[in-house]
């Protein structure tokens, strides 16, 4: 079987249904790798070890923490416990524009927190239970808090981005999370709530690209995590949502300047 075949996906239907948010404080040694069709936030809170994010080993200790989105992969392994918070969580407790931060370069997969930092940290996962399980009205206003512990306060590119239509970037959001799948440009701009002709110079106009182009890069720098993180040509391929190897492979070479082979042998 293939090792794509093999990386489990977990549902957030297995864990709490609909709406799902789920907080909690756990010990373990090691998990395999694996990715969610949710978000998570992870902190190490005591111990040691080794986090592997899509194919890359970063040392992870005492203040550390990730932020993984649906087309993250991730794998933990220590030869000691360590003790972990984290909360996992649906887009439905996201603000429209939310999503789009998540997955901008601003975003920061990985961070270290200062023992102030990690107690507040700490702190406001304990207070998204609270309101979770008692029906209290700042869910979301915690979790947003914790996502911008994860994201640059680069205040020229928030300028930027605030001059971005907010419908756009409802589309590029939802681009950057399903990319994997088949999107037209009539799904984008459904979503969007545009025309299409309309939608598609409005697109060209906040990201430099055409919708094609956008999803085709994402696609494409997808493909180089998965074969840099050892995953075959063929998997590569369709784990990214290209739909036959002799398009990847054109497409690949003309982007990267090498083939998908000769990519995945070069150095890392």
């Amino acid at each position: 079987m293939k090792m794509y075949q093999n990386v489990p996906r977990l549902k957030s239907t297995e864990k709490t249904g609909n709406k799902h948010i789920l907080v909690k404080r756990s010990k373990c040694s090691s998990y395999g790798q694996h990715w969610h069709d949710y978000f998570e936030i992870e902190v190490v809170v005591s111990g040691s070890g080794t986090h592997s994010l899509n194919g890359m080993q970063y040392n992870i200790g005492v203040g550390d923490a990730y932020l993984l989105t649906p087309v993250d992969f991730h794998m933990l392994d220590s030869d000691s416990t360590l003790e972990i918070v984290n909360v996992s969580f649906d887009s439905i407790w996201l603000s429209e524009e939310m999503p789009y931060y998540l997955y901008s370069p601003e975003c920061r997969k990985r961070r270290k927190f200062d023992a102030d930092e990690l107690d507040n940290f700490v702190s406001a996962l304990k207070l998204i239970k609270n309101e979770y399980e008692c029906g209290g009205p700042c869910v979301k206003q915690l979790l947003e808090y914790l996502i911008s512990r994860f994201i640059s306060k680069d205040e020229s590119r928030n300028q930027v981005d605030r001059e971005h239509p907010d419908r756009v970037m409802r589309a590029v959001a939802y681009a950057e999370q399903h990319f994997r799948e088949k999107i037209t440009l009539n799904d984008l701009s459904r979503i969007a709530g545009y025309h299409p002709s309309y939608f598609s110079g409005l697109f060209y106009k906040v990201t430099g690209k055409t919708y094609s182009q956008y999803l085709t890069s994402l696609r494409i720098n997808y493909a180089k995590t998965l074969l840099k993180s050892g995953f075959s040509v063929s998997e590569s391929c369709y784990a990214s949502g290209f739909g036959s190897l002799s398009n990847f492979s054109s497409i690949f070479k003309r982007i990267c300047g090498v083939s998908p082979a000769a990519y995945k042998s070069t150095d890392k």
